[in-house]
């Protein structure tokens, strides 16, 4: 037996005999991240309970930015396009869930033809800056077929031309608790001098966080349907019937319209969550969200796969 272990060994029994337990190992160093297109902060909610640290945040949406500051203290710089990225703090993380309209099925489909769907290009500034070790961008599954593919493919090569690997994955809220049909497309880069780049491919396999929840378990009513719409901004109010209704269901035979705190609910964030603004928009800002429970489970992989080293 090696000294080093006989030492230990000796260590632990002493500690035995006076009844001592050794001191848990300190928890790992706090990572920085900025949150850019920052909505309600869904980054922000699921990153703060693994002690992550926001060090800079921004948003266009005044209303936004309001319930940003009342929820997590902190105030959102405004237009991204004003933004110099050399005066942010150094940081470890780059959220973004940039705007999505230019590459949606229910929009125009413009893509980069779009000032919005240019947004990425302003992104691109803030990595060029710092290089930091993660970046995790959201926006619609669309997006990888737009433009025949191209679009995603530029997004690919602006990427790992800044020194990155990347993965990308389309996840479903209804596969990990809530009840909710929502898609989203995830794209995470890790720098790849950085030792989590080894797990690249690790980083959006989700089967551990896997479960399912049904509508009426969910909100404690009886619902005819067992998972809800895909939430929007648009569409609100509409027949029940119609294809563009999201908010009207069937309960018990009657129908029933989904209220701000079920909306919040389904998109995973507590009941104490305070929307500023007037009702509609509190209700674009509900749309606009990303669910809390992506960023949930990519935070906590991140987290573990970070604290593995393989």
């Amino acid at each position: 037996m090696a000294i080093e272990k006989i030492i230990e060994q000796k260590v632990q029994e002493a500690l035995a005999n006076l009844n001592i337990t050794p001191a848990p190992p300190p928890p790992p160093t706090s990572l920085k991240f900025i949150d850019l297109f920052c909505g309600i902060g869904s980054f922000h909610y699921s990153f703060k309970k693994l002690g992550w640290e926001c060090v800079m945040s921004c948003d266009i949406n005044e209303a936004a930015r309001n319930t940003y500051q009342k929820n997590y203290g902190v105030v959102p710089m405004g237009d991204i396009v004003e933004i110099d990225p050399s005066t942010v703090p150094a940081y470890d993380i780059l959220c973004a869930g940039f705007p999505c309209q230019p590459f949606s099925q229910c929009g125009f489909q413009k893509g980069f033809e779009d000032e919005r769907g240019t947004m990425f290009f302003h992104i691109m500034k803030f990595v060029r800056a710092k290089h930091p070790k993660i970046i995790i961008l959201e926006n619609v599954r669309a997006l990888l077929a737009h433009a025949k593919g191209t679009t995603f493919k530029r997004i690919s090569e602006e990427l790992v031309g800044a020194g990155y690997v990347l993965t990308h994955k389309v996840l479903t809220c209804s596969d990990y608790g809530l009840p909710q049909m929502r898609k989203r497309l995830f794209i995470v880069a890790v720098s790849s001098t950085d030792p989590l780049a080894l797990s690249i491919d690790k980083v959006l396999n989700l089967e551990e966080y896997k479960k399912t929840t049904i509508l009426g378990d969910f909100l404690g009513r009886n619902f005819a349907k067992t998972l809800a719409y895909t939430i929007r901004c648009g569409g609100k109010r509409s027949p029940i019937n119609d294809r563009h209704n999201w908010d009207g269901y069937y309960v018990d035979g009657q129908e029933y319209r989904l209220t701000i705190p079920d909306t919040l609910k389904l998109q995973g964030f507590d009941p104490e969550f305070k929307l500023c603004g007037s009702e509609r928009e509190k209700w674009h800002q509900l749309g606009n969200t990303i669910p809390t429970i992506f960023t949930d489970i990519i935070g906590k992989n991140i987290q573990k796969y970070m604290q593995s080293g393989r």
